[in-house]
């Protein structure tokens, strides 16, 4: 069996959902002939830890090698931080300004020892890194430059053109247009979640070879500890998981509920906005302008494990992503583990990755994110299908598609070909 070196950040303890992707590839990637070494920083400062996924990946006896960050996250040492979001978004622009390609960078040195050490102890017969943070793939391009390993880049966002990053001038821009050419240039295979990033990475021609597209996707063996049970008899549900971005709150929707529930007053008892990750203050005071309280329930952060499990009890599922940068490109990771759960899916996206995605999913209910006529009219209808017991089912054989299994098996694929050439 061959050995793929790791590299990732956001890895167990750490939750949310940049964790889930290298996690569960270093899961599967032994069924496919190649065993993972992974190697990270020490968590530091972040807003989400997760016991089930330590637990998870206790029990795949995967060798882990953990350095220190020596990041401004990790200066406080590893603890649970939710910080306010004008602080986090004056954190970011302040990050931008004075540190690129992001603030991680900090553990570049460390784990470039790190991965000296274990190439000249192990036959390492290839490089994998995944990004964000694009430290990532710094690191990796330093590994292939001193010893010329192959590398795979996996980027889960555009780099140059990341919806997150707000520059701060013209110089960071072309800054960090010429990091990310070196850096990806380097690379014997780069790898995305969908061809609209793709598009945009080949088309800045960083790289003579074609990105190979892997996309998200779901563990099935998460959805099979527990079966589905009846846990809103007589209510009907509707719930998001994860956390909002700033721009992606969920005011749209509770607004166009409460303009739902003031023209059918009688199922202000009927329905249940519920939520599970981290809401922000912004986030709540949405509950009292619309005045629904009294129709939420907030699960707060719960272990991937009992998330997995709220979204096989509840009625409806939504997302949305109201971003004004790149929306199309956002494949939120949340949408995969909703249709692996079955349920209807009640979206409020723009054109883009997710509708084509959720167009193939045949159980699904869409409109565009500021219209907030049309979401009304699709509340109304999940309303009046779910009453009916009418709900519709979705495409099960698309949904296998997603299958993480199946999507280390391609990863591996492209181990093969570039560690036989």
């Amino acid at each position: 069996m061959k050995n793929v070196l790791v590299i990732v950040y956001y890895f167990p303890p750490m939750g949310g959902s940049g964790v889930q992707r290298p996690l569960k590839f270093v899961k599967y990637l032994r069924k496919f002939g190649w065993n993972p070494i992974v190697l990270c920083p020490e968590p530091g400062a972040y807003n989400v830890f997760d016991a089930s996924l330590q637990k998870e990946l206790n029990e795949m006896e995967i060798e882990v090698h953990r350095v220190r960050g020596n990041t401004p996250l990790h200066a406080a040492g590893e603890r649970k931080v939710v910080l306010p979001e004008w602080l986090e978004n004056l954190l970011r622009k302040i990050s931008t300004v004075f540190w690129l390609p992001d603030n991680k960078k900090g553990w570049i040195k460390q784990g470039l020892t790190k991965a000296e050490e274990l190439i000249k102890n192990k036959k390492i017969d290839i490089i994998f890194a995944s990004a964000p943070p694009y430290s990532n793939l710094i690191l990796a391009k330093e590994i292939k430059k001193k010893f010329n390993i192959p590398v795979v880049m996996d980027l889960r966002d555009d780099w140059l053109e990341s919806h997150l990053i707000k520059y701060p001038s013209a110089w960071h821009y072309s800054k960090m247009k010429a990091i990310e050419k070196e850096t990806l240039s380097l690379a014997d295979q780069l790898v995305t979640i969908n061809s609209y990033i793709s598009g945009s990475i080949d088309k800045r021609n960083v790289n003579s070879n074609k990105t190979i597209v892997i996309t998200q996707g779901f563990d099935p063996a998460d959805f099979d500890s527990e079966k589905e049970k009846n846990l809103q008899s007589g209510k009907l549900s509707f719930l998001y998981s994860g956390t909002f971005y700033p721009e992606s709150g969920p005011n749209i929707f509770l607004k166009a509920m409460a303009s739902f529930l003031e023209e059918n007053p009688k199922y202000k008892d009927v329905i249940e906005l519920q939520f599970q990750g981290v809401l922000s203050e912004k986030d709540r005071s949405f509950f009292n302008k619309h005045k629904l309280e009294r129709n939420v329930k907030d699960f707060g952060f719960l272990p991937h494990s009992e998330a997995v499990q709220n979204l096989k009890n509840t009625d409806i599922l939504w997302l949305n992503n109201t971003h004004t940068k790149n929306s199309a490109m956002l494949s939120l990771g949340k949408t995969y583990e909703y249709m692996a759960s079955g349920k209807p899916i009640l979206a409020m996206i723009p054109d883009g990755d997710i509708k084509n995605t959720l167009t193939h999913y045949k159980a699904a209910f869409i409109s565009n994110p500021e219209d907030i006529e049309a979401l009304v009219d699709n509340i109304s209808k999940i309303v009046s299908l779910w009453e009916e017991q009418k709900l519709p089912k979705p495409d099960k054989e698309f949904i296998s598609k997603f299958d993480r299994k199946t999507l280390t098996q391609e990863l591996a694929s492209i181990f093969n070909v570039i560690s036989n050439e």
